[in-house]
């Protein structure tokens, strides 16, 4: 039987519980985008032992991809699953937080007072939200704390032992850098067990014995570590990459600047006034176990930066929060006890309800904030290059939707182009994409040109992959809405398309072509690496400094009919070649600009004598990429281009220039397709193609 005021405290936490989860499940059914949407692309395809055995980027948060995919799979692939597992372990650390407060403190007060403070807390409502594994942290982080003690005490050690070693596993496969904190926790229990057997040399038997959940945890890390050891390396860089690039830091090593950050990032929304209650509460645990337990776990952390001289951004220390704050509501706990010790009651309850009026308040008044900041920092980086309001954004059963639609269209030559920043739409479509990519390659024949993204961007800047581009040569272009997919649009180009060249079915055009070119450079028709035809073209530039430039001896001439035309062209190149193919005009007829359609969708291995579609990393300008293509044996990578520029009416002479600035290029597969308007007489024709 519980006594009252113990029944008393359980009801109010379970009231807090309830205040936490209400203020964390706003939001839980928004668009994913962002790095989150990143993480979805680039991990979520990934078999689970690829994902158990590399470590690809920082991006990857193993556990939590883990759970996540669990979750889509019972409840279904829809943005509230996705964010599941850190809703509920956003919601778990509640109840938690308050027993491991009376655990460490002794304090049912403070225990509660913590609670209290992480209900509101700004940084675990806004890593519960983003669902990118930093809430299971905090949840892992004080569940290992409390299994320590459980293996203090003695009883079902083995259990607790087990549970000890996969629970530290399970903090090293959201982060690595959390052995930071795995230091702290390491030191506290073996401090503790010399405390409780005294002297090592009398104890040494019971000592190994009790010590073997360390060892075997710290065994399996060291282990796993040196496994994936170039990919923590590679992950280093490309951090340092990513806060040079984005934040202006040059310097990850240790700043008392940058510290601070972490530090005033934890008590957040209250202020640094907070950390004078920690203080007190700190000096109040002196000579207890609890005391070093909160120096083991804030001084090893710091030693270990130290050390590595690595700071990461204040996020990677999120393991802290739940401690900072049950230290903090033990102190705010003790000097209501103190304040009641030395006035009087009347002034001890005036104190604790104006303390708790800041602590609820505060944070209230901030609340609306909290999320709107919640959403931006998932759509920042977006933002940046799609233009794509909160309401506009792909969701997950909209991207399906659409994904259907054409996985049940029976044409295999549809050119769908969608943006490059859509990462959600990519993770359905974009290997669809690039097989219609590779069939209009290989055939040269191009059926229809859909333009398919959110309803808020305007179809001529679907293509569009940031910085400089010439999307605005199609502003004025009258896309033709075809159909809806929720707040996705799909357009019609709505152009009849003609063959320009070659003009019959020769698949190795590009070998057949007479060029002129300088005697210096070599020009070689190989049988391999070839992705289209019976052979490719490969290009061996002798120059040092300059280009490679092959121009055909012949030339064609077409009418263009009408305004609003344009030409496509499309070739494969070696991935990573700066080669171009393209057909060259007069100078009065140069094209103002060239649209790159579809760019980075295009890559295929060539592997035992099959074609592989490879998906291109989002952050691969940053995040060091790993050599994928070397550690699995592939052969030649192709990428397939294709680009869209617009002519004027009236005669327009062409020849099929080839261009490198590579000392060895390859070529192959090119194409080009003139689109006119449609007449009148075309469009029975035009609607039928793909049925």
């Amino acid at each position: 039987m519980y006594s009252p005021n113990v029944a008393k405290f359980l009801i109010s936490v379970v009231a807090l519980t309830v205040i936490g989860a209400l203020l964390r499940v706003q939001g839980i059914d928004r668009p994913i985008t962002g790095d989150t949407a990143a993480m979805l692309l680039m991990h979520f395809p990934t078999s689970w032992d690829s994902l158990l055995l590399n470590y690809r980027d920082i991006n990857q948060r193993t556990l939590y991809i883990f759970l996540a995919k669990l979750s889509m799979g019972v409840f279904g692939e829809n943005e509230f699953a996705f964010r599941l597992p850190a809703f509920l372990a956003g919601i778990l650390v509640l109840p938690l937080t308050h027993k491991m407060g009376v655990i460490i403190t002794g304090s049912r007060v403070g225990a509660w007072m913590s609670t209290l403070l992480l209900t509101f807390s700004s940084p675990h409502l806004l890593h519960t939200q983003l669902a990118r594994g930093y809430s299971l942290t905090v949840f892992l982080a004080l569940t290992m704390v409390f299994i320590v003690y459980k293996l203090l005490d003695g009883i079902n050690f083995r259990l607790w032992g087990t549970l000890f070693l996969l629970t530290g596993l399970g903090m090293i496969l959201i982060v690595p850098s959390n052995i930071h904190f795995l230091a702290g926790v390491a030191v506290f229990y073996l401090i503790a067990i010399l405390k409780n057997y005294g002297k090592v040399t009398s104890a040494l038997g019971r000592l190994l014995k009790s010590t073997w959940p360390l060892i075997a945890l710290f065994g399996v890390i060291g282990g796993y570590y040196l496994y994936i050891l170039e990919d923590l390396q590679r992950a280093i860089v490309g951090s340092e990459n990513q806060y040079k690039l984005f934040y202006g830091i040059s310097d990850l090593s240790f700043s008392f600047q940058r510290f601070t950050e972490v530090i005033v990032s934890l008590i957040s929304p209250w202020g640094t006034w907070l950390y004078l209650f920690l203080i007190f509460g700190l000096i109040r645990l002196y000579k207890t176990k609890g005391f070093i337990l909160f120096v083991s776990l804030l001084v090893l952390p710091i030693i270990v930066v130290l050390l590595s001289g690595l700071l990461g951004p204040p996020r990677v220390y999120i393991y802290w929060l739940p401690f900072i704050l049950i230290l903090s509501g033990f102190g705010l706990a003790e000097t209501i006890v103190w304040i009641k010790s030395r006035f009087s009651n009347p002034t001890a309850y005036c104190t604790g309800i104006l303390v708790l009026a800041v602590i609820i308040l505060s944070p209230l008044g901030t609340y609306s904030g909290i999320l709107s900041h919640v959403f931006s920092k998932e759509d920042d980086f977006l933002d940046k290059f799609s233009g794509v309001t909160s309401d506009g954004r792909t969701t997950f059963k909209d991207a399906k939707a659409a994904a259907v639609f054409f996985d049940n269209s029976e044409s295999r030559y549809d050119l769908i182009v969608i943006p490059y920043s859509d990462r959600v739409l990519r993770y359905y479509l974009e290997e669809h994409i690039a097989q219609n990519m590779l069939n209009i390659l290989r055939g040269g024949r191009l059926d229809n040109i859909f333009f398919l993204g959110s309803s808020k961007v305007p179809p001529h800047d679907f293509p569009s992959v940031g910085g400089i581009s010439a999307t605005h040569l199609m502003q004025n272009h009258p896309f033709k809405l075809i159909h809806e997919f929720g707040n996705l649009l799909m357009y019609d180009f709505g152009l009849t398309i003609k063959k320009l060249s070659p003009s019959g079915p020769d698949r190795d055009y590009e070998n057949n072509v007479q060029f002129k070119h300088d005697k210096a450079i070599k020009v070689e028709h190989v049988d391999q690496p070839k992705i289209a035809g019976s052979k490719a073209l490969k290009v061996i530039n002798p120059f040092s400094e300059g280009e490679a430039i092959l121009v055909s001896k012949e030339s064609g001439s077409i009418e263009v009919s009408k305004e609003e035309s344009y030409i496509l062209t499309n070739f494969a190149r070696g991935y990573k070649e700066s080669s171009q193919a393209a057909l060259l005009h007069p100078k009065n007829k140069n094209p103002p600009g060239v649209i790159l359609l579809n760019i980075f969708y295009g890559v295929f291995v060539s592997k035992n004598s099959k074609l592989v579609w490879k998906r291109i990393d989002p952050y691969k300008n940053w995040f060091v990429q790993p050599n994928e293509f070397e550690k699995e044996g592939a052969g030649f990578v192709w990428e397939i281009i294709f680009t869209i520029y617009p002519v004027t009416k009236g005669a327009l002479d062409f020849s099929t220039g080839l261009r490198s600035a590579n000392s060895v290029s390859h070529f192959d597969g090119f194409h080009s397709f003139i689109l006119e308007e449609q007449n009148t007489g075309d469009l029975l024709d035009h609607a039928s193609i793909g049925q």
